[in-house]
């Protein structure tokens, strides 16, 4: 598959998604200065790209970082801080800029990358961008600013890859000079760097001067933790907050009617979907997470939890991912007495107890209490357990859940969305899911060119894993975010903020 052919793919969700843009790139001057205050559901676990892992730290990534290449609104691959050709099926080249520097002066060169590619692919550092880069065979420097990657076998998507955190490269100087200090430290080469972090207070980031794209309109951005989504909604609408990560959906109808706010509603590329812990009891038994799955009703959650935005959710793969989609793939619709046989087939015809994990937020907390009443009607004893944000991934990580909420933010290809989490030792597979044949599709459908060939083996791989009940699929989000009319800036479908041409109308 070309670059052109998975540019193509997305030409629907293009259109969809600009055709829903708030305010955004406009043909008035952008006016310098100001500070923009953002509240976001919680803070990032850690600063340091290599091991991003958390669904938080999508906020910051491309405020003190800026990914090798760029992907647009649309969804198209386009230079960033560097240009690329691809010369064969296994060879990619690359050339930087000219005088790009990182926050803290180090020269972003061929070397830089190198290094940063290195250290991703390191199986000492236990990065899981190693996973991101797929076969990568070596990393050669043939120049000051070229560098050529070799792969031991095709993989199409590695363009898309450096849009996002496996192309996000930290400074090697400020890394060998902090060590583990860099975790809460972070120095990059993206329009905003750190002045100073307190956590579960706020992070104050100021315009980095030395921005390859130019010096950034605003000053400065304040973002705040405040899980609270009553309480970001209300700073939102009195001004103290000029952006939200995330619109409740109960409250769509009501911000939108604001006059003085806009909303961002475009669909998103992820999913939101509970681990199962497949790894211990109850859930190690597939019969248990089957009852489960044939417990909950997702058109219930849709409509309740999340008032009709967004879609249900049968599998990882999103709507707007058109030709790998499958529209009438719809399995386990709610059966209690299914449900109840298949847990008495497990040896629970008293029903079996289990803990629902998830973030301290209303909206998870409703989700929770929805699959616990469903669950219960078929025989389950329930219990919710919340935990803060920050505590997710490593809850995930350690596997301690019996089933967890386990959010993504997605990838313009099915790969993002798959192959981390449902290969054996994937860095995402936290439910412990194991398949050979899954396995063996997700690593052929990688290195294939042909599209069909690849949606095929995605359809298949989907079915096997909804076959042995492997995760629960809840939801397909919208990407709701809102932002005062002053604002003008770009929302993208994987919720992340790219605001280094934002500015502030006074």
């Amino acid at each position: 598959m070309t670059l052109t052919t998975i540019r193509s793919s997305f030409l629907g969700l293009a259109a969809l998604s600009l055709s829903l843009l708030p305010v955004a790139a406009s043909a008035q001057t952008p006016e310098k200065g100001g500070t923009l205050n953002i509240g976001v559901v919680s803070d990032p676990v850690t600063l340091d790209p290599a091991f991003f892992a958390s669904y938080f730290e999508l906020y910051e990534q491309y405020l003190i970082y800026e990914p090798l290449l760029t992907m647009t609104p649309d969804l198209k691959v386009v230079p960033g801080i560097a240009s690329y050709k691809q010369v064969d099926n296994l060879t990619y080249t690359f050339e930087i800029k000219p005088n790009v520097t990182f926050q803290d002066g180090t020269a972003y060169d061929a070397a830089a990358a190198k290094f940063n590619l290195d250290r991703m692919l390191d199986q000492k550092t236990g990065s899981p961008r190693r996973s991101d880069l797929g076969p990568i065979a070596s990393v050669e420097v043939t120049g000051p600013l070229a560098f050529t990657v070799k792969f031991s076998q095709p993989y199409a998507q590695f363009p898309l890859v450096m849009t996002n955190r496996a192309g996000l490269f930290v400074s090697p100087t400020a890394l060998q000079k902090l060590g583990p200090d860099f975790a809460t430290k972070g120095v990059g080469a993206g329009p905003f760097k750190l002045d100073s972090w307190t956590k579960n207070g706020q992070m104050v980031l100021s315009a980095f001067d030395g921005y390859h794209k130019g010096r950034a309109p605003l000053d400065k951005v304040i973002i705040r933790p405040i899980p609270d989504e009553t309480l970001r909604t209300a700073g939102l609408k009195s001004g103290d907050l000029q952006l939200v990560d995330i619109v409740p959906p109960q409250s769509l109808a009501q911000i939108k009617a604001d006059a003085s706010v806009n909303v961002a509603d475009i669909p998103g590329l992820g999913f939101n979907a509970f681990s199962i812990n497949n790894t211990k009891p109850p859930f190690n038994d597939m019969k248990v997470r089957q009852a489960l799955l044939y417990s909950v009703d997702k058109d219930v959650v849709n409509k309740v939890a999340y008032f009709n935005t967004g879609s249900p959710a049968f599998g990882p793969v999103p709507p707007p991912i058109t030709w790998a989609f499958d529209p009438n793939f719809k399995p386990y619709k709610r059966d209690v007495a299914k449900a109840k046989q298949l847990l008495a087939e497990a040896g629970h015809p008293d029903g079996v107890p289990f803990a629902i994990t998830v973030v301290a937020s209303p909206l998870q907390l409703r989700v929770a209490q929805i699959i616990q009443a469903q669950a219960q009607e078929a025989g389950f004893k329930v219990s919710v357990r919340q935990v803060d944000a920050t505590s997710l991934i490593s809850v995930l990580q350690k596997k301690d859940f019996d089933i967890s909420w386990s959010p993504w933010t997605g990838r313009p290809d099915p790969d993002g969305n798959m192959y981390n989490w449902f290969t054996k030792g994937g860095p995402n597979n936290f439910s412990g899911y194991s398949n050979d044949d899954v396995d063996s599709l997700m690593k052929k459908a990688r290195v294939s060119a042909d599209q069909s060939e690849r949606a095929a083996m995605y359809k298949k791989a989907q079915q096997i894993i909804s076959d042995e009940a492997g995760m629960l699929f809840l939801h397909f989000d919208s990407t709701l975010q809102g932002s005062t009319k002053k604002l003008h800036w770009t929302p993208y479908p994987d919720t992340a903020f790219r605001l280094g041409d934002a500015w502030l109308q006074k």
